[in-house]
């Protein structure tokens, strides 16, 4: 591939594509995809799309893309999203392509193997079970101690994720239809001891040799799992922050465990009044406007970084600090027909603020699975002290409208669907 001015790529992804602007760059030239019959029309006709029932369904995938390979090369599988890495490092392993192999993907996106690399390795994490039925979930919470948190073991987003406190909790979650989720996964399910937080952080990374060339670590607002359907977001530690220092380390400690050497890191890490915890990693970059928040704050552009390391090549990385801190916010979204929404330039009298993309509008449907990326749009503003962030967060509410009608037909949801209606 040396010398080579553009590469031929395999992109396997289902309900968010790779961002158009990488499909457009310079580096790529021949683009086929592997997705999910629903997402087909996300693509142009220059694209080569390949449909599967389903991308956690890895032999689909494998047998699928066997046609891919045998149409002309492929120098690289890209994969944007959590849906799709394990099937992604499949195929790199099966068909002899560089990048992240089978084994690291899936460590990295299977929760079980992940936390039990993790733990095996010396990493702290939340005490964790498997389970294999939804019905063998108070037997492993007796075992670990009540609350606990459910989880599929594979997914992101918060999606499907739940807290339960007690095992009369759990009877009435399991009967009520907001457990449809977990009873129909195809997948174990991973139990976890729920841990009360001090804070909760992500380190985003882009990694080169094994080494992270660059690192940021930054808060979010509160808890994501307890923040659904508010405004979640973050903003980057300032250098001399008392953890950032030991979240790096942690971040190096993870990357050897799961065999990460090249790539785009996100890591969830948990303070807790015992120490610090690891709670998950990707290989992948982060979603709800953290990429733009982070390109604002340090000048890194972590989708051009994702896109250059997946190629095999070394990351282009052009620092450039602000002299602020960029706060990122996701206005929060709710189900149903949307019959109001505070308009982009209403929301940019914000004081300090710096971009707001909206994603929503006027007669939009949102189904009712709401996961932790669920958002209207998008809010940068910038801040020049931590301390000035819960009240430029409460100015941003009080600016922020979103009225909804109930919609006929959303049923219960689909997970990850937006539907424009007439």
């Amino acid at each position: 591939m040396t010398g080579r001015s553009a590469y031929d790529v395999l992109v396997v992804s289902s309900y968010k594509p790779l961002p158009a602007r990488l499909l457009a760059d310079e580096l790529i030239g021949r683009v086929s995809v592997i997705t999910e019959p629903q997402f087909a029309d996300f693509y142009g006709p220059e694209v080569r799309v390949t449909t599967v029932g389903s991308i956690d369904d890895l032999t689909a995938v494998r047998d699928a893309a066997l046609g891919i390979f045998a149409a002309g090369r492929v120098d690289a599988v890209l994969t944007p999203t959590e849906a799709g890495i394990a099937a992604s490092g499949l195929l790199r392993s099966h068909y002899g392509v560089q990048g992240i192999g089978y084994e690291t993907a899936n460590a990295c996106s299977n929760k079980y193997v992940m936390k039990r690399t993790l733990a095996a390795a010396g990493v702290p994490v939340t005490a964790f079970r498997p389970v294999y039925r939804l019905a063998e979930v108070p037997a492993a919470a007796a075992e670990l101690g009540w609350p606990v948190v459910v989880k599929p073991t594979f997914g992101g987003g918060a999606f499907n994720v739940v807290e339960l406190h007690s095992p009369g909790e759990f009877e009435a979650f399991a009967a009520d239809r907001r457990s449809t989720g977990l009873r129909a996964q195809r997948t174990p399910l991973l139990v976890e001891s729920l841990v009360e937080m001090v804070a909760e952080y992500h380190c985003d990374a882009v990694v080169h040799e094994g080494e992270p060339s660059f690192a940021a670590v930054s808060r979010y607002h509160g808890p994501v799992l307890r923040s659904l359907g508010g405004f979640i977001g973050s903003h980057p530690l300032a250098d001399a922050h008392p953890d950032r220092e030991a979240v790096v380390a942690l971040l190096r400690e993870v990357l050897t465990a799961v065999g990460l050497r090249s790539g785009v890191a996100h890591l969830e890490v948990f303070r807790t009044t015992a120490g610090l915890l690891v709670g998950e990693i990707a290989c992948r970059p982060p979603g709800g406007g953290l990429v733009e928040g982070l390109a604002l704050q340090y000048g890194v552009d972590l989708w051009q970084a994702f896109l250059e390391t997946s190629l095999g090549l070394p990351p282009t990385l052009r620092l450039r600090p602000a002299g602020h801190l960029v706060v990122n916010s996701m206005l929060p979204a709710r189900p149903g027909r949307i019959t109001a929404i505070t308009p982009a330039e209403k929301l940019a009298a914000l004081p300090g603020a710096l971009q707001v993309t909206m994603s929503r509008r006027v007669g939009d449907v949102i189904d009712p699975d709401l996961y932790s990326t669920s958002h209207t749009g998008v809010v940068l503003f910038a801040v020049e002290r931590e301390e000035e962030i819960p009240g430029r967060l409460r100015e941003l509410a009080q600016l922020y409208q979103l009225d909804v009608t109930p919609s006929p037909g959303l049923g219960e949801g689909r997970g990850h669907q937006l539907r424009r209606v007439p």
